[in-house]
């Protein structure tokens, strides 16, 4: 039971790391190309079905680690702080809208 737990910790601290990656490709794309951002969501999605396909083939051939604690932990590890990623991309979105806005505003005065 504990190897399933520290395994389970592991993945999970593995699809923050994954979680992060989604955060950078997003943010790039919504600060260099704003139009784009729907189509990077292909891209991010690729990544995290490939981690959990990942996750379970390595599972699926360790028979000391049960694969369903490694998968729950993946989930987590990859969704709990998506919470906080959006956030911060709401602010630079905010950020960017509120610049563009000024500088339009500038060019009309």
């Amino acid at each position: 039971m504990s190897r399933d737990i520290i395994g389970a910790v592991l993945v999970a601290i593995t699809g923050v790391f994954v979680a992060f990656i989604n955060y950078c490709i997003s943010k790039k794309v919504l600060i260099k190309a704003p139009e784009r951002f729907s189509a990077i969501t292909v891209v991010r999605q690729f990544l995290q079905v490939g981690f959990l396909a990942v996750v379970y083939l390595i599972g699926s051939n360790i028979e000391s680690v049960n694969t369903v604690y490694l998968l729950v932990g993946a989930v987590l590890g990859m969704t709990l702080p998506m919470f906080y990623f959006t956030k911060k991309l709401l602010s630079v979105n905010e950020l960017r809208t509120k610049n563009k806005k000024e500088e339009e505003g500038e060019t009309d005065g």
